[in-house]
């Protein structure tokens, strides 16, 4: 009884209206964990109160279960719609690019960003998630200057956000500017607690890009510490994994590529890509072929253009001339 009274009290506060049965029931399954229901009870009350106060928020939270469902094409979509009804919301944005990340849609994410920046203010994070976007992305350029006028008109206390100090670092070594100093800068942000994922992944990346196995091992088994189903971490892994050397283990990289996908809803050509190395470098070239090709297919439903689609290609080309024996 006591527990109603509260319930009728906080919706009256916070909405002006009485509480919405099926969006209290999958408040209760979502506080315990289960999301196939919250999202159900979610979904009942979005289809009968299309124009109650609380719409959106359901919307978000229906957006989380959809994620942690897998089911990330309609969560997307969920937070598209809630980003057109609510321009001005910086939550609903930032969930949107993340996911979208999360995915493997670079681009998309980028102009998530972008189109809130015409609805208000970026503070640091959203413009360093800006930035990390169009660098993962590989461009493009007007993006890139758009991001530096938008940092150019942050307030100063803004400019010391570690993702946007992060994506800055790493952008000035894809340059080759003040190099010593951007890798000082990008390592003690991704080393630090609580540093954001994407700072991590930047690092990582630049780690195995000059061969620094050891070290981006370590960083990134850390990380999935933090976030454990990370596609891009568990991607990153297996690439380390993939380094000729003492560091090789095809199969190992396989298994951490397949969970990495998996946790993508097959929908990131980038993970898929990694796994269709894998699969070749363990010899199963017939399913390397497949996986390549699927990744191939997911990165032309991409808006703009997968950032390796040149070094997919060249492995689709290897497969094929050189078959399974």
């Amino acid at each position: 009884m006591f527990r109603t009274i509260t319930i009728y009290r906080t919706w009256w506060k916070t909405w002006k209206t009485l509480p919405v049965a099926p969006w209290v029931k999958a408040a209760a399954y979502y506080r315990a964990g289960d999301f196939s229901q919250a999202a159900l009870h979610y979904e009942k009350g979005i289809a009968t109160y299309k124009d109650h106060p609380a719409l959106n928020c359901a919307r978000i939270d229906l957006a989380y279960c959809l994620f942690r469902e897998k089911q990330f094409e309609l969560a997307e979509s969920q937070l598209k719609g809630v980003t057109a009804s609510l321009p001005h919301s910086r939550e609903a944005h930032l969930r949107l690019a993340r996911l979208q990340l999360w995915i493997g849609r670079t681009l998309d994410a980028a102009w998530t960003i972008r189109r809130a920046s015409r609805e208000m203010q970026l503070d640091g994070e959203l413009l360093g998630l800006f930035i990390y976007s169009i660098v993962q992305n590989g461009g493009p350029g007007f993006l890139l200057r758009e991001a530096f006028e938008q940092l150019a008109l942050l307030p100063k206390e803004e400019t010391t956000d570690p993702l946007l100090r992060a994506a800055q670092a790493r952008l000035a070594l894809i340059k080759d500017i003040e190099h010593s100093k951007a890798r000082t800068c990008l390592s003690e942000i991704s080393e630090a607690e609580n540093a954001p994922v994407e700072a991590v992944i930047l690092h990582s990346e630049m780690l195995l890009q000059e061969d620094d196995v050891a070290t981006a091992r370590k960083l990134l088994r850390q990380a999935l510490n933090m976030q454990a189903n990370h596609p891009r971490i568990l991607s990153l892994l297996a690439e380390s994994y993939l380094k000729s050397g003492p560091f090789f283990q095809a199969d190992y990289a396989r298994q951490l590529s397949i969970t990495a996908c998996q946790n993508s809803g097959w929908l990131s050509p980038q993970e898929m890509h990694t796994l269709a190395e894998a699969y070749f470098y363990s010899n199963d070239r017939v399913t390397a072929l497949v996986v390549a090709n699927k990744a191939k297919q997911e990165g032309s439903r991409l808006l703009g253009t997968y950032r390796d689609s040149a070094d997919l290609e060249k492995l689709i080309d290897n497969i094929s001339s050189n078959p399974q024996p």
